[in-house]
């Protein structure tokens, strides 16, 4: 276990961390409506549904993905990394662009720049997760050298496998067809 700072203590407006609580196992399934997960924290991601421009367009799922691609440093069109401002909950074309350039990053580990984020996109990501003691998880934000980029997204299992996310203050389930965040517009 690599030692980290988590988020935690930092002002709503910089904090991102995704909980969830370790428990019983549980499969996932998009039709259960939530991110779930069972077993081996880092496969947790490896059977979720999709999210893209077409599918679970304006979702809590879709805003866990873009604190994926925040804590990554990830580039959007204009060449800037992604913000805690960017984080809307709406996988559009900004979150399309700059799901394609995280994905092209990884075309070695036999990802396609699609801008689909699907099982084996997330199978990848679930890489970067790693334990912070107890029953925390850390996503631990990578540069495309693989080097740690400072960010960093807290997880937590709930007993019945539900994975919740923080986004500031605020607690939610990681819902594909709701968006329950203020910073949802």
């Amino acid at each position: 276990m690599r030692p980290h700072k988590l988020i935690a203590g930092m002002c709503a407006a910089a904090a991102v961390v995704l909980v969830a609580t370790l428990g019983s196992p549980a499969q996932a399934s998009e039709a259960q409506g939530v991110v779930t997960g069972s077993g081996y924290y880092k496969d947790d991601w490896n059977d979720e549904g999709i999210v893209s421009t077409t599918s679970h367009t304006r979702s809590n799922v879709a805003a866990m993905w873009q604190a994926v691609l925040w804590a990554d440093k990830s580039l959007k069109p204009d060449g800037k990394p992604m913000s805690l401002a960017d984080i809307d909950c709406v996988f559009g074309a900004q979150t399309q662009y700059t799901t394609k350039r995280w994905q092209h990053r990884y075309a070695a580990a036999g990802l396609v720049a699609d801008g689909i984020v699907g099982p084996k996109t997330l199978h990848y990501a679930g890489r970067a997760l790693d334990e912070a003691g107890g029953d925390r998880y850390v996503y631990v934000g990578l540069t495309a050298n693989h080097g740690e980029t400072g960010r960093y997204v807290t997880f937590v299992r709930s007993s019945s496998g539900v994975w919740s996310m923080y986004l500031g203050n605020e607690l939610r389930p990681l819902y594909y067809g709701k968006a329950t965040f203020s910073a949802c517009r």
